[in-house]
């Protein structure tokens, strides 16, 4: 294909685009939305997988021992756990850490520190605090605990209301999702569908050229190309002005992602900035292919080429 014949079909796309400018304007406009509402399914994916990093990092299973139970014991228990595969750090708190912790949480309350000074021996046992590798492996490893001959040296396991609170998460970020795929595909779909009459009534409007190009020999490719020219000028305005509109509010949630996770540092237009060209390649190829594939479409169903 000859330069020449390049800028004729950039020139004959771009006087298509202006021809139609409502419904160019209409066709950009829903693109826009299309793709702000992924960007926020994107940003709610961040936040929840955030989220659980926190909450996994301040989740653990202690596992408290009978105060008659062994160091030996405590600590042949400690071997035996290190070994199972989701777990990825094991602390021990002997019985005098133990006490002496208890004793600092409760420092205020003159009773109970009167009532521990009065015991000949130590009342509390030893401690494993468990952190697993990912949080999804807690109950696992509960099992593997429950399961094994050390089962009857625990006196008591805090992972009841963590499991709770884990799986409230997890429901809270699975619902998040699952809404916003609705969304972004319910605008994906719309703005296909906006592309689809886009081109059949720049179709239409360039009739006449058409039936000239097609007297004088063109290629059915030839004909073709400024509508496809067109779809993908409309897919990459699109994902451009809804990235312009994105930065904006990120910047208006960031305070409030600040206040949530507290001691966080995470930042979301640090993060897109660094992944900037990945989001925008991706967001524009799967654009131009669904607006192609259905200028393509829109094409064999009117053109008759």
């Amino acid at each position: 294909m000859s330069i020449s014949s390049i800028r004729q079909i950039i020139v004959f796309a771009w006087q298509s685009f202006w021809r139609n400018f409502w419904l160019s304007i209409v066709t950009i406009t829903i693109i826009v939305l299309a793709f702000i509402s992924v960007n926020f399914l994107l940003i709610l994916n961040i936040l929840s997988d955030n989220a659980i990093k926190v909450v996994q990092n301040k989740v653990d299973v202690s596992l408290y021992f009978n105060h008659d139970a062994s160091e030996s014991q405590v600590l042949e228990t400690q071997i035996y756990l290190s070994a199972v595969p989701q777990i990825d750090d094991i602390t021990y708190i002997s019985q005098a850490q133990a006490l002496e912790q208890f004793k600092q949480k409760h420092q205020g309350d003159a009773d109970i520190i009167q009532s521990l000074n009065e015991l000949q021996e130590n009342p509390l046992g030893a401690t494993l605090i468990i952190k697993a590798k990912d949080i999804g492996d807690y109950p696992d490893i509960i099992d593997v605990v429950n399961n094994s001959k050390y089962n009857n040296l625990i006196q008591d396991k805090s992972f009841d209301d963590n499991e709770v609170f884990i799986d409230r998460i997890k429901e809270v970020s699975d619902n998040v999702n699952r809404v916003g795929l609705i969304a972004s595909g319910i605008f994906i779909l719309i703005s296909l569908l906006i592309v689809f009459n886009t081109i059949r009534v720049a179709i239409y409007t360039h009739r006449e050229e058409i039936s000239i190009m097609k007297l004088v020999g063109a290629t059915n490719w030839y004909i073709r190309s400024p509508f496809l020219l067109e779809s993908i000028i409309y897919g990459l305005l699109g994902v451009a002005i809804a990235m312009a509109v994105t930065y904006p509010i990120l910047g208006l949630i960031q305070p409030y992602v600040n206040s949530f996770f507290l001691d966080s540092t995470f930042n979301l237009a640090q993060y897109f900035s660094q992944n900037i060209i990945k989001i925008l390649g991706v967001e524009f190829l799967i654009t131009v292919l669904l607006n192609v594939l259905s200028s393509i479409f829109a094409m064999r169903k009117y053109l008759k080429v």
